[in-house]
């Protein structure tokens, strides 16, 4: 019952891929050029690789599946003729199945004849512009948005392709970087963001353009300069000729994570050195993130430089700890994350000998998934290692990106519910840090750029409202496969409630229960949340034992009926789906239900993005019991003389939490440094679960005849008690009958305000109170004790309503004849 979506269909494939062009002043072997060029760029795209030549009035290519050196082997990179343009592209794609359709250059003939357009990056717009591509009656042969681009360029062009490309850059939506080939003249485009990269390079008379500068060098030719975002460079036989798009922002916004890991080091973006970058992140590391340690060691490759920065900082040594296959390609960019986890075993191996009985601190340049970074740890640890500490040169990703990068779902994400304390503990490092925003961007002060940060504080060049590239993405903005994850991490948790009751498993829309055998059954329901006890568990980033209290507030209600607790469901709602956070706020919830003996047979996860602020949520509980008819304790034979025996409470438990917030605020920091008043900390305190009276009250009314039942909760004493009540019996308590814990003499002086008035709010170390005839008393005083409950005793007299009072100030005690059990 946990989910009730449905998967959405795929919308588009997102590409971060590298593309290379080149126009040459005379016919010759182009096609040897872009070979070169897309093995420097292989970085960037693993699955597929294409090369098409223009000559005169055709267009010539060839596609395939695999690396570059393979998909052009065995005669396949000969076989293309020589020309004067040629372009090329390497592809990775993030989602959907890798095929050969979907390789480029997508080449086509249109209105300015014979056309090959290469894509890097991705559009947020694609199935808009896609459905109003085919209502004019386009025919699309791929899945991919760079087939988009090129057919909405062509439907644009009017026979004059600048035209075209001009005004679908208007409509266009994302990141792109775009070669485009005609047979005569050779397009360079880039998005008005700059978010993916594009420069020009000269080799003596021939222009070459290229996602990097890496690729310049390996053909030989001289970096002339960076395509600027919105720029439109036309190069033809009269020369390089430069258009601006309309309505270019005077703030560019490269993706930053270029720097910190597609890049290869040895390239220039944006006039700064992806060397320097990386270098100056792991001073910063080392600088801001100390570690007694005996090696430094980088993830190759991307770590390495970062390393060396690391070492010089710091004083350690520099150390390879880790061995790499030079043929295995990079485990972010597999296609599939069975396969990224199984060539980890092939791509890299621990250095024994240098690292076994040191104390590693180990650069990497990003934690995506954490699965990666979880299995080197465990095998520097299985080499020997005696410590190991991850120092990340980049924020912790806590959000998707949507415009080139393989990270499309909250779900994949280890820090969008887990905090460096907890992502260290989830990989079994000695210790965890990352940089910080401000301190990754003071590493690319040197750039002629500014920064798309959107993976890392969620603020994106364009809005995403309505972008639905992700394939289990509603509409709606709801992420169903973070709520499938959510499913699978609960699910040891749920089946650890199960009672011989349970029919069924998760996944129906009803949760099944089979009625126990009672002569006369009786169904007992209730129904509660924790309210705003809730802040104090999302500022502290304590999700354990929240779910513990929704179970309490419903169960300790039904078993005022004399019911024993049959099953509980659970309802969570959020803005985004954490998965992690979900299944861990479930543990407490089943832990709740353990304590009861209820099953959690089902519940539901409601994500509803803009109505909850980040990171909020809200969890309530239905519980369902049974009671025989004749057993039911409703407190109709309550009489003048009867005893009220109050069972402690565990502190606050859930009510009450708005004057709580009030007196303690909610500065998390605060709340950590120990009170004397307390005696504790107060997040400990006000995050103490509320206690679950079920197995105690039934052990209880097994031996004694309970008469009436109270769970103090909201309304404290003076609304509760009387409930149980038949007309014409009321009671007065006396207050210093027992002891009062602290938190609610600390909330009393603090807010100074009356008896009545807290009396009236908090349980004040009551949980629950039961009345039993004077003459069960003390086997009651006994079976609590054996149950190590304490207690506290109330003689009842006839009176028409309820009051309290302290004995300090009053002459007379109703209390005379009774025991005083103090707390």
């Amino acid at each position: 019952m946990y989910l009730r979506t449905k998967k959405a269909p795929f919308d588009s494939m997102e590409e971060e891929c590298g593309v290379f062009g080149v126009y040459s002043q005379e016919n010759r072997n182009v096609a040897h050029t872009v070979y070169y060029g897309l093995y420097a760029l292989q970085h960037r795209g693993q699955e597929s690789g294409g090369i098409a030549v223009a000559f005169a009035d055709k267009i010539t290519y060839y596609k395939g599946m695999g690396l570059v050196s393979d998909v052009f082997a065995n005669g396949h990179l000969d076989s293309l003729p020589e020309g004067d343009i040629a372009i090329g592209h390497v592809r990775y794609s993030t989602t959907g199945a890798s095929q050969l359709l979907n390789a480029q250059p997508v080449v086509f003939t249109g209105k300015c004849g014979k056309m090959a357009v290469a894509h890097n990056g991705n559009l947020t717009n694609t199935k808009q512009l896609r459905d109003e591509l085919i209502a004019q009656n386009a025919v699309f042969q791929t899945t991919i948005d760079s087939e988009v681009i090129a057919i909405l360029i062509n439907s644009l062009s009017d026979g004059d392709l600048l035209n075209g490309v001009k005004s679908a850059c208007l409509k266009l939506k994302g990141s792109y970087a775009l070669v485009i080939m005609t047979c005569d003249k050779l397009i360079a485009v880039r998005d008005p963001y700059g978010i993916r990269p594009l420069c020009i390079g000269m080799a003596d008379s021939d222009v070459v353009v290229a996602s990097e500068t890496c690729a310049l060098d390996a053909v030989g030719a001289n970096f002339l300069r960076d395509v600027k975002p919105g720029e439109i460079v036309v190069v033809d036989s009269e020369g390089i000729h430069s258009h601006m798009m309309e309505g270019v922002p005077a703030q560019s916004r490269m993706c930053i994570f270029e720097y910190v890991y597609f890049a290869r080091h040895d390239s220039v973006l944006d006039g700064l050195s992806v060397y320097e970058a990386r270098k100056e992140a792991g001073k910063l590391l080392a600088r801001h993130f100390p570690v007694e340690a005996d090696i430094v060691s980088g993830v190759p490759d991307s770590g390495n430089v970062a390393a060396r920065g690391y070492s010089e900082e710091s004083g350690i040594p520099f150390v390879e700890a880790l061995a790499r296959n030079r043929y295995v390609g990079r485990t972010f960019i597999q296609p599939d994350q069975r396969q990224r986890e199984n060539s980890l075993n092939v791509k890299m191996n621990a250095l024994r000998g240098n690292v076994r009985g040191k104390r590693v601190v180990l650069i990497d340049d990003s934690i995506v998934r954490g699965t990666t970074m979880r299995k080197i740890i465990k095998m520097l640890r299985d080499a020997g290692a005696k410590e190991v500490h991850i120092r990340i040169c980049s924020p912790v990703i806590k959000h998707p990106c949507h415009l080139g990068i393989d990270i499309q779902t909250y779900s994949q994400l280890i820090g969008a519910y887990k905090n460096e304390d907890q992502i260290c503990e989830s990989l079994g490092a000695d210790s965890v840090r990352y940089l910080t925003i401000d301190q990754l961007l003071s590493t690319c002060e040197g750039a002629k750029t500014g920064f798309c940060l959107g993976c890392f504080n969620g603020e994106y060049p364009y809005p995403l409202a309505g972008y639905k590239a992700d394939k289990l993405k509603h509409e709606s903005g709801v992420d169903v496969e973070r709520g499938y994850e959510a499913v699978k991490l609960m699910k040891k948790y749920v089946k650890s409630t199960y009672t011989e009751g349970v029919l069924g498993d998760l996944g129906s829309f009803g949760g099944f229960f089979k009625m126990p055998k009672i002569k006369n059954p009786v169904l007992v329901a209730g129904t509660d949340g924790v309210g705003t006890k809730l802040k104090y568990a999302i500022i502290a980033d304590k999700h354990d034992t929240i779910g513990i209290d929704a179970v309490a507030m419903c169960v300790n209600d039904i078993i005022c009926q004399g019911a024993k607790p049959l099953f509980f469901l659970d309802y969570f709602a959020t803005g985004a789906l954490s998965p992690e956070k979900v299944a861990t706020v479930v543990s407490g919830v089943a832990k709740g239900c353990r304590q009861s003996g209820a099953a959690l047979i089902g519940g539901e996860t409601a994500e509803m993005p803009g109505f909850y602020p980040e990171g909020d949520y809200d969890i309530a509980g239905f519980a369902v019991g049974v009671v025989d008819k004749k057993k039911i304790i409703n407190g109709s034979n309550i009489k003048k003389g009867d005893i009220l025996i109050g069972i402690k409470s565990s502190g606050i438990h859930s009510n009450g939490y708005s004057l709580v917030r009030k007196l303690w605020g909610e500065d998390i920091s605060k709340l950590r440094i120990y009170d004397e008043e307390l005696g504790a900390c107060p997040i400990d305190v006000l995050l103490t679960p509320t206690k679950i009276y079920v197995n105690s009250i039934l052990s209880l009314i097994n031996v004694v005849k309970v008469k009436g039942i109270a769970h103090i909760t909201g309304g404290g004493f003076i609304e509760n008690i009387p409930r149980i009540f038949p007309e014409g019996i009321g009671c007065e308590i006396d207050i210093n009958s027992y002891e009062v814990p602290a938190v609610f003499k600390v909330m009393q002086k603090r807010a100074n305000i009356s008896d009545e008035q807290i009396y009236n709010t908090f349980n004040m170390g009551i949980g629950m109170v039961v009345c039993v005839d004077p003459k069960d008393v003390d086997v009651t005083i006994k079976q609590l004790e054996n149950l190590n409950e304490t207690h506290s005793r109330i003689r009842l007299r006839r009176r028409d309503g309820f009051s309290i009072y302290n004995r300090r100030e009053r002459a007379r005690t109703v209390l005379r004849h009774s025991l005083s059990y103090c707390f």
